[in-house]
């Protein structure tokens, strides 16, 4: 019998002592990937685990690991803004996608309550996109890898993890380069905030 696989961990754990995080989600089923960010230097952690189970009991142990995931690594004391990628339109398994959205919504709500990171930008995958590498259409997962290093130093394996981070980046405030600064200034609208 095959061993199972543990989750993939980059960075360190945040500090107690940061005051300020951006949690960046990328649903999957198959490789769920969570960054938390320190808003105000570039100490990150990042995290990337599959679901196990099928069906309800899969949604369980997706909803337990990313509550643990949350409760255990952002700093009690800190200010939380979360961006969670949006829903790839067209998708075969829609309704897979919607019931996890769900659950990372619920889990937000009931880890998050007192935060207003509770009600996370919603990031379509385009929009994303275009933020690390300039471009919307088109991209390669590799290129995500690729641009995430070139663009802040930062080196995955495992494009869960770079679209994770890159979801934390952005709506941290990261920006540096023009197109990034123009893509943030648009997710203040609040057809991106799940309220």
């Amino acid at each position: 019998m095959a061993a199972k696989k543990g989750p993939k961990v980059f960075g360190k754990p945040l500090s107690a002592k940061v005051k300020r995080v951006a949690i960046g989600i990328d649903q999957s089923y198959s490789g769920f990937g969570v960054t938390l960010m320190d808003m105000d230097s570039d100490a990150y952690y990042t995290t990337v685990f599959k679901g196990e189970g099928i069906g309800v009991d899969r949604l369980l142990d997706i909803q337990e690991k990313l509550w643990k995931i949350i409760e255990e690594t952002t700093p009690s004391s800190s200010e939380v803004v979360v961006g969670m990628e949006g829903y790839a339109f067209g998708s075969q398994m829609a309704n897979m996608a919607g019931e996890l959205g769900a659950v990372v919504k619920l889990t937000l709500q009931s880890v998050l309550w007192k935060y207003h990171g509770k009600y996370p930008y919603i990031i379509p995958p385009t929009v994303l996109k275009k933020y690390v590498t300039g471009k919307g259409n088109g991209v390669q997962k590799n290129q995500i890898l690729l641009q995430v290093y070139k663009n802040w130093g930062v080196e995955f394996n495992d494009d869960n993890a770079a679209d994770s981070y890159s979801l934390a980046h952005l709506v941290a405030g990261k920006a540096n380069l023009a197109h990034q600064r123009e893509i943030y200034h648009n997710i203040q609208d609040p057809k991106y905030r799940e309220k």
